[in-house]
């Protein structure tokens, strides 16, 4: 016990002089604003000097740049009033002065910078999407006329990050990096009697570049934009594969062919799209969430029509029984929902 009371003074002890200097800082923030209103603007810097390079709050070291910038400007100290200022805008990027409250002089002061971004990054965008089939030139080992083939939506998704740059007002150049995931359900029938089901799956490495205009109008903040999106094939595959047999006589019976057949060898590995999108930045802090729609057109027939017929391809055997399926020619558009997060890169810098 003897041995422990000391230790548990002395964690006691260490515990409390971050808070005891904190409280000693604040205290001579006030004794500074004293000074100030009594015009000893000379003993200013010497009382909070200190405390600015460690003891300050965020919103303390803010009022503290602001005094120390208000004394020197005062004091004609004109050089040292743009370092502080600078220092204050660094700290609080946002920072607005008061016409009806504060003096001229910094009033005059700050509308010679700006710390309006030229870059933002985007931390991170995740979504899901829904593709859909631009069917070029319908195949079939059946060569069936009644139309049976189809292509439905199946869920997909997308994630990745980015960064933007002002290139004019409002007017913003912007590009990232996804990983994007489209699915397509596809269902055909040969000869009436044999029905199989599959998805569709294609991931790709998307580098989507769009000029972007944003609305700036405070809280909410709306954006359009457009632009093209090389994509870059990573996997494809057809999976969950299935296959049903009718006989008038005997009824229906399954074929259980392959789970999954990589199709990748039989795919066009570059593509791209066109983009169209909008959008809402909310701003939270010096951070926006950002919700976003956009809609892809795949220019691009999706299939290498020169390895279509490939036998010597394990996969395309498989495909072609007894999965009883050849890839048509077709595009893909993409409809995607995105959430992330944007974080404007601040530059305080005078401008006058």
């Amino acid at each position: 016990m003897k041995i422990l009371s000391p230790f548990l003074l002395f964690v006691f002890l260490i515990s409390t002089i971050p808070a005891f200097a904190q409280d000693q800082c604040a205290i001579s923030l006030s004794e500074a604003e004293d000074k100030y209103d009594q015009g000893h603007l000379y003993e200013i810097p010497g009382i909070i000097q200190s405390c600015l390079n460690e003891g300050f709050t965020k919103e303390e070291k803010v009022r503290a740049y602001r005094l120390l910038t208000l004394s020197y400007l005062f004091l004609n100290y004109y050089e040292e009033a743009d370092k502080s200022y600078l220092e204050l805008l660094k700290l609080s990027p946002e920072f607005k002065t008061n016409d009806e409250l504060d003096p001229m002089e910094i009033i005059n002061l700050h509308d010679k910078y700006t710390t309006k971004p030229i870059f933002y990054l985007t931390y991170g965008k995740i979504g899901f999407n829904y593709s859909y089939a631009n069917v070029l030139l319908d195949y079939s080992i059946s060569q069936s006329d009644n139309k049976s083939s189809k292509y439905s939506s199946v869920p997909g998704f997308q994630l990745g990050l980015g960064a933007e740059m002002v290139i004019y007002q409002n007017l913003h150049l912007s590009g990232e990096i996804f990983v994007s995931r489209k699915s397509l359900h596809f269902t055909d029938t040969h000869w009436d009697f044999y029905t199989t089901n599959m998805d569709i799956i294609h991931t790709d490495i998307e580098l989507p570049i769009m000029l972007k205009y944003n609305f700036f109008r405070g809280v909410v903040n709306p954006f359009v934009s457009a632009g093209v999106s090389p994509a870059f094939l990573a996997e494809s595959s057809i999976q969950n594969i299935e296959g049903v047999y009718r006989d008038e006589e005997d009824g229906e019976f399954p074929v259980q062919p392959r789970p999954e057949i990589g199709t990748g060898k039989m795919k066009n590995r570059f593509n791209y799209s066109i983009l169209f999108g909008g959008g809402v930045n909310y701003k939270i802090g010096l951070t926006y969430l950002v919700f976003e729609a956009r809609y892809s057109i795949g220019m691009l027939n999706v299939t290498d029509v020169k390895k279509r017929w490939r036998e010597d391809f394990t996969e395309g055997r498989d495909l072609k029984f007894p999965t009883g399926h050849i890839d048509d020619d077709f595009k893909i558009n993409n409809f995607s929902f995105l959430i992330g997060f944007v974080r404007p890169l601040y530059k305080p810098r005078k401008i006058k």
